[in-house]
């Protein structure tokens, strides 16, 4: 059926013609995927899974509630890891003597399973530990989703219970010198983690319509990943990654697009790597995500104050950019009014990289321009008109770059932008069209 014969006076519904959906839907549309993340790290015990568990959360609540000072003490590196599992050790021989009757094993899974909730991430570090994992969503305690090269899986890893997933939040402020429960949502980084750096996103009960916290957790590799790395992961082909090379030198103004775990930060932080060592450049940022060890740059980030209040915000660091002589502005992703200052840095002579979530190559600048709006008088005319100093976009969609524009100044009779399409990723062929 051709749903342009649809007309306001002949809704499609009303031709007596049986409904034919756009696309059909398929079994991953009605079944959830279920990533494994837990059984590569399994080992036997002679345990049963009920008697593992209660010796399990047994010695985690005596830690974490009798012992609550101790506990913190431990989370926030007063006292040693060390003085922890001779201290466990020894409860554990105390109050279970016949765990060392039975071999080593059963002592020895229990320990390290205390070790990584204590000092770890607890059921999620399987997730962490696995390098093409780039956002964990936590929605339950028995409800915990992954994002693995771009893709949206269901995880077999959950917590015991609503309190196990408490203790795991609970010790995740602790470490971080956080209070996570007196405001509803609260973003920090955490970098304990010895190769990833992980972004949570932690709502409250406060709004939530459940009686426990939700998460999100964003990562990133310590290890930071080259245009080459990006090749290997099938991110882009040898001819972008020279026109990325080419595009950090000669764009003025260059965004990375495309909805949330697309690939838009790990893209631009290869990007970064390849700006003139002569300009001055500052990256702002919301967490510290963006990261490289040359010379002439200047990480910030948002600040928030011990009761999560927010000291510093992304637009604060947007306005201070314009002060503080830098003519290349970096925006790790861009939300609000920060974005109006990129924008005059541009008309100033100077360059700017970001990214920002968008649905598709050709209304990102759309997206920016209502960027620039917020807190400001400008039109989404006159925002659209001064973007144009804005001569590149790079769209992404399940960790690739789809497409790549270029934007060939701006049309003030039709009040559109002049697009040159330089790439299409072709999933048969992958060559530059």
């Amino acid at each position: 059926m051709d749903r342009a014969l649809a007309t306001k006076e002949r809704p499609l519904l009303n031709q007596g013609q049986p409904y034919i959906p756009d696309a059909g839907r398929t079994m991953e549309d009605d079944t959830a995927i279920v990533y494994d993340a837990i059984s590569s790290i399994r080992r036997r015990t002679h345990l049963s899974p009920q008697e593992f568990e209660k010796i399990y959360n047994d010695t985690i609540t005596f830690f974490t509630v009798t012992e609550r000072l101790q506990y913190k003490q431990y989370q926030s590196g007063e006292k040693k890891p060390t003085e922890f599992y001779k201290e466990c050790a020894a409860l554990l021989r105390r109050n279970y003597p016949k765990l060392t009757d039975r071999g080593d094993n059963d002592f020895n899974v229990l320990m390290d399973r205390i070790n990584t909730a204590i000092f770890r991430y607890d059921v999620i570090q399987p997730l962490i530990d696995n390098p093409d994992t780039t956002d964990i969503n936590i929605c339950g305690p028995n409800d915990i989703q992954v994002r693995v090269k771009g893709k949206a899986y269901q995880s077999n890893a959950c917590f015991l219970n609503e309190n196990d997933l408490y203790r795991f939040v609970d010790g995740l402020a602790i470490r971080n010198h956080v209070d996570i429960f007196s405001h509803p949502v609260i973003t920090f980084t955490d970098k304990h983690d010895p190769k990833y750096i992980l972004r949570f996103t932690i709502s409250s009960p406060m709004v939530n319509a459940v009686d426990y916290p939700y998460l999100h957790i964003r990562k990133v590799s310590k290890t930071k990943p080259t245009f080459d790395d990006l090749i290997g992961a099938g991110m882009l082909n040898e001819d972008v990654k020279l026109y990325l090379i080419d595009r950090a030198k000669a764009s003025r103004g260059i965004v990375f697009a495309g909805p949330p775990g697309s690939g838009k930060t790990t893209a631009l932080n290869a990007f970064i790597e390849y700006i003139p060592k002569t300009r001055e450049t500052l990256v702002i940022q919301e967490n510290d995500e963006l990261y490289t060890e040359q010379s002439g740059f200047m990480f910030k980030h948002v600040a928030h104050g011990f009761q999560g209040e927010p000291v510093c915000t992304l637009e604060d660091l947007g306005k201070m950019a314009l002060v503080e002589g830098c003519n290349e502005f970096i925006i790790g992703e861009v939300k609000g009014g920060e974005m109006r200052y990129a924008m005059t840095l541009l008309n100033a002579g100077g360059y700017a990289a970001l990214t920002v979530h968008s649905t598709n190559a050709y209304e990102t600048m759309d997206k920016l321009a209502d960027l620039v709006k917020y807190g400001s008088s400008y039109s989404f005319d006159e925002a659209r008109r001064m973007l144009k100093t804005f001569d590149t976009v790079v769209y992404m969609d399940g960790y690739k770059i789809r497409e790549i524009l270029e934007i060939n100044g701006y049309n003030d009779d039709t009040k559109q932008y002049n697009y040159v399409n330089i790439y299409r990723y072709d999933p048969d062929a992958n060559l530059t069209q």
